[in-house]
């Protein structure tokens, strides 16, 4: 059987690594047995470390015995051993899938390296608290290394997640630098409460203080089932992504460069705007059709021959820079990873920049056999120059210019020309387009800076206490500052009202995170194994924010006391803690029966005192079924491995105080303070639950193809949602619980290795997704809204009326209008007689998932990622609000009519697009399924072509390795989707409805170098 080599990750701790040496004998009561008797050496301690020796990484759990005897001991997560014996006897050295050895003990450390005896060593994931063998694992968890996570340029590593693993759907909220992502673990697990994964790095429960460094990355696991989630109780419903960064070995030090330089450009998508001839014959018609083109003395024929792209003066190609340096070194007593990188990049709508450094130390000390401690520190400093406008000021009619004919810039108030001026007018001197104001009128004048830095300082230890037990401490204090002010010029468009302004504005947050922890891990007799622990959590998290705004300032003021108005400040200040007590126990018979359970006691500040503790457990269990002796001589059968997991996992309001009312204060009632609120609080709000059950099972076959496959039901009880109250009680909103929701779906992740030889390599991976969701109780009723929130339904299904078309004898539109009684359909054009429906139809996709392919030959690859999703629906209110209103405001530019769509002209004509006419036709426009579009994508994300440098001809300049690579990002995108790009607006920022033009993702081409030494 060939399983997946440990990596660096391997060395935090010896964990489920020696369930393979199960039948390692009791070293206490073993006595030198005769065969030994010639050895007159003292006794003394035999030291060294058990390497791979292909890798040079360390083996953890390996057997270091005396042959013939039972002294001996077993590696630790550094691939250390030492235990007592004398110099000059035979050591065995052994470990499951390598060789065994046999060396000759000596006075001084041994370094020791094994061959692969197959190419199975079974891979080291982390799982909860620490690290588990994959093999052992009840639970549904995916794991990535970072040579997997390298294929696109972000300085997000959330970003590097997408398409990569199944069930979990990773969308950018926008493409500008330095923006979010967002993230779902196996759809959508409340409406109120917290919807995205918990974030676990290095051990510390919360998202870091200090920006993570992708660079720095050594693996990521994903937990998605309630046997891995519910190890973290109060935070683990919507799954959790546990980051472990880079740490050194014992050896030679190391640095790490890299330098990656690359070119973006925005992408339209399907989105493409009409001509200046076009337009011009758009606008006459609409004209002509409402009987008003007399009036029109402005529109002039040589209005057809103008087209000026704003879309080419609103963007660019923009530049990103990435400088990375990292440094290991390692001996006996200490191991430091030290990094540093700088990113920069520019946004390709101008006027955007972001730059960011980020620093990292990783130190563990060894300061005995018995104690190590570990420090990690973590700094980063960011910064943004705004003075970038959204696309939606470009959409400007091509025929206006942003300056003059005398090369002055245009406010936009300029107005079309009279009908006398008009034959003989400079069109360069008017403003023909809709909302009167030129966006690169005010980017000269106003502008946004930000400046952000976060520190993290961590230290632990471990001890240990005996022989299988150890206590680890891992503590955290992480600080973050935000700084912002913005400038908006006295004689800019947008500062005309106010006279100008001046904001400023800070905010600062401090976490403490501390964990301990009593690891137990043994093996009783030759087969049974056991891994546990006991542990205590504590966090606590407090936030404060101070904003003021000046207006009526003097030009070129960067101060608040510069306004004549008095200025408006506001503020806040938020605290939240949560701690917990918990046991997990795993066990293992004959390495082929596994059983997990965990218990947990969790408490929260974000409830009343008597809500504030709960309790949530699970179990799992597994078969590693190839290991049984009836499928012995089945050969091709490498890895059979099914298991189920049911957990009981907890979540919590988004705000810190939903339980509580909270007054604000305000002076603006006759100058004296008044106190008010609209919330009333709920002190019977409780933990939102979810009961999560998995069934999968792991395959592996003919030693190349690796199959994996789950089926998850979530059923979320006590849901958390927003209750609207009667004006009466003089509140109108408050927090309950007691909906329930449900999630289910499948899972599929297929890699087969289609070609492994000396020289060629080529595997092909795909991963697939289906969720379904439905809110299956609501206690006051169903919420219909435009995005309802229903039972039976999805959460925030499209409610509204549906399009039935254009009548094909007058070019009106039309809708469909439900009986109450009968439920009989019937059309009408009457838009208020239109009944509003819930749709089957939602902005979640249904499925997502991701393909990805790796060809190598020699120091030559070839790699490529391409993600996909479908089933999501979304209401493209770019073209309801602006671009596709038949002309109801004429001075507004339209998009062109993708393929397959028509215009109605002439009686009879079957379209579907209404009659154009200025002013609107009979409300075509309004909100209604004719906007609601298909949003499903096809997107090649990445493409990769590297080459390592073969190593002779390094060795003369002492570089260990080198590696040339060019890619691409976002090469093409197949959809019918009529904007831009479809992938954000499935985002948390947009929930499926175009608002606007947004920022879509970014086609970046890309050059890196990478150098050992």
């Amino acid at each position: 059987m060939k399983v997946r080599k440990t990596n660096n990750v391997s060395r935090l701790m010896v964990l489920a690594s020696v369930f393979y040496c199960a039948s390692l004998p009791t070293f206490a009561t073993s006595t030198v047995p005769e065969s030994m008797a010639s050895v007159v050496q003292q006794t003394t301690k035999l030291r060294g470390t058990v390497l791979d020796a292909k890798t040079g990484e360390p083996i953890i759990g390996a057997n270091v015995l005396i042959k013939g005897t039972a002294i001996g001991t077993i590696t630790n997560f550094d691939g250390e051993y030492e235990f007592e014996g004398t110099v000059g006897a035979k050591l065995v050295i052994s470990f499951v899938g390598y060789k065994s050895i046999e060396v000759t003990a000596t006075a001084h450390n041994q370094t020791i390296k094994l061959s692969e005896d197959s190419e199975a060593l079974d891979e080291v994931v982390v799982v909860g608290y620490g690290m588990q063998r994959k093999s052992s694992i009840t639970g549904s968890i995916s794991s990535i290394k970072a040579d997997k996570l390298k294929d696109i340029t972000t300085p997000s590593v959330a970003n590097m997640l997408q398409g990569k693993i199944a069930g979990a759907v990773v969308v950018p909220t926008s493409g500008r630098p330095g923006d979010g992502v967002s993230i779902r673990v196996r759809g959508i697990g409340s409406i109120r409460g917290n919807v995205e994964p918990l974030w676990v790095i290095d051990g510390v429960v919360g998202a870091s203080s200090a920006d993570l460094n992708p660079n720095d990355i050594e693996s990521i696991s994903i937990l998605k089932d309630g046997s891995a989630t519910a190890l973290y109780g109060s935070r683990g419903a919507n799954g959790v992504i546990q980051v472990t960064t880079k740490r050194a070995t014992t050896g030679p030090s190391q640095f790490d460069l890299s330098v990656k330089f690359g070119v973006s450009q925005l992408q339209k998508g399907n989105l493409e705007m009409m001509s200046g001839a076009e337009y011009y014959d758009y606008v006459r018609t609409a004209y002509e059709n409402a009987g008003t083109l007399d009036a029109q003395g402005w529109l002039q024929p040589y209005l057809r021959d103008r087209n000026f792209d704003w879309w080419d003066l609103a963007t660019q190609n923009a530049l990103t820079q990435n400088y990375n340096l990292g440094y290991r070194y390692g001996n006996e007593k200490i191991k430091a990873y030290l990094s540093a990188d700088y990113y920069s990049e520019e946004g390709t709508i101008k006027g955007f920049d972001y730059d960011r450094f980020t620093i990292r130390s990783n130190t563990d000390y060894v300061v005995n056999d018995r104690l190590t401690l570990k420090s990690k520190i973590s700094a980063s400093y960011k910064e943004t120059n705004n003075q970038e406008y959204s696309l939606v000021h470009t959409s400007y009619t091509p025929w206006d210019t942003p300056w003059d004919s005398h090369g002055n810039i245009k406010d936009g108030t300029q107005g079309v020309p009279t009908a006398a001026d008009a034959p003989t007018a400079n069109p360069d001197d008017y403003w023909y387009s809709d909302g009167g104001s030129n966006f690169l009128y005010d980017r000269a004048l106003n502008w946004g800076k930000t400046r952000s830095n976060g520190l993290d300082l961590g230290l632990g230890l471990d001890f240990k206490i005996i022989d299988g037990l150890t206590f680890e401490s891992n503590n955290r204090v992480g600080f973050s500052n935000n700084y912002s002010n913005s400038y908006v010029d006295p004689n800019s468009r947008s500062g005309a009202g106010t006279n100008g302004s001046y904001y400023d504005g800070q905010s600062n947050t401090r976490s403490i995170y501390t964990s301990q922890l009593l690891r137990f891990l043994k093996t009783f007799g030759e087969k049974h194994e056991i891994n546990a622990y006991l542990g205590y959590d504590y966090d606590e998290y407090r936030y404060w924010d101070l904003a003021a705004t000046a207006y009526k300032i003097f030009q070129g003021a960067e101060i608040i006391n510069a306004g004549a108005d008095d200025p408006t400040a506001s503020g806040t200040k938020t605290e939240s803690k949560n701690a917990a007590i918990y046991l997990n126990v795993n066990y293992s018979f004959d390495s082929k029966y596994l059983i997990q359970g965990m218990i947990r006691r969790d408490g929260s500040s974000k409830f009343g005192s008597d809500k504030r503790w709960a309790t949530f457990w699970s179990v799992g269990a597994g078969w590693n079924m190839h290991k049984e002796n009836f499928l012995s001589g089945v050969e091709w059968i490498n890895e059979l491995k099914p298991r189920v997991s049911y957990g009981i996992s907890g979540n919590q309001p988004g705000g810190a105080y939903e339980w509580a009312t909270i007054f604000g204060y305000t002076s603006q009632y006759a100058n004296e303070i008044a106190f008010l609120s609209n919330y009333q609080g709920n002190p019977d709000l409780s933990w939102e639950e979810t009961a999560n059950f998995d069934a999968g099972i792991d395959i592996r076959l003919f030693d190349r193809v690796s199959i994996t496959l789950d089926y998850y039901l979530k059923k979320v009880k006590n849901l958390i949602y927003l209750r609207h109250l009667p004006a009466v009680t003089g509140f109108n909103r408050q927090t309950a619980n007691n909906g329930k929701m449900e999630n289910s779906g499948v899972e599929l992740t297929i890699t087969p290795e289609l070609i492994k030889t000396k020289d060629w390599y080529w595997d092909i991976s795909f991963n697939m997704g289906y969720n379904r969701n439905e809110v299956t109780y609501l206690p006051d009723g169903d919420d219909l809204t435009m995005q309802a929130v229903a039972v039976g339904y999805p959460y925030m299904n499209w409610y509204m009326k549906e399009w039935a078309g254009v009548d094909t004898m007058t070019g009106t539109p039309l809708w469909f209008k439900v009986d109450p009684d009968t439920g009989v359909k019937t059309v009408t054009g009457n838009y208020n007689e239109a009944t509003n429906v819930l749709l089957d139809a939602s902005p979640t996709p249904k499925v997502t998932g991701g393909l990805s392919t790796n060809l190598s030959w020699k120091g030559l690859s070839l790699n490529a990622n391409f993600t996909f999703s479908a089933g999501a629906k979304i209401y493209n209110s770019m073209r309801a609000g602006a671009l596709d209103r038949d002309a109801e405001r004429p001075s507004q530019p339209a998009m062109k009519l993708p393929d397959g769509w028509s215009r109605w002209e002439k009686p009879g004509d079957i379209a579907t697009h209404p009659q154009l006419r200025a002013g609107g036709n009979n409300g075509a426009s309004n909100t209604s399924t004719r906007y609601l579009e298909n949003g499903d994508y096809f997107k090649l994300k990445t493409l990769t072509l590297s080459y390592s440098l073969p190593k002779k001809w390094l060795h003369s300049l002492k570089i260990s390795g080198a590696n040339i690579s060019v890619s691409g990002e976002n090469l093409f995108t197949i959809t019918k989707f009529s904007g831009q790009d479809p992938e954000i607006l499935l985002s948390s920022s947009y929930n499926g409805n175009a608002s606007g033009f947004g920022y879509p993702t970014v086609r970046r081409f890309s050059v890196g170098l990478n150098v050992n030494f």
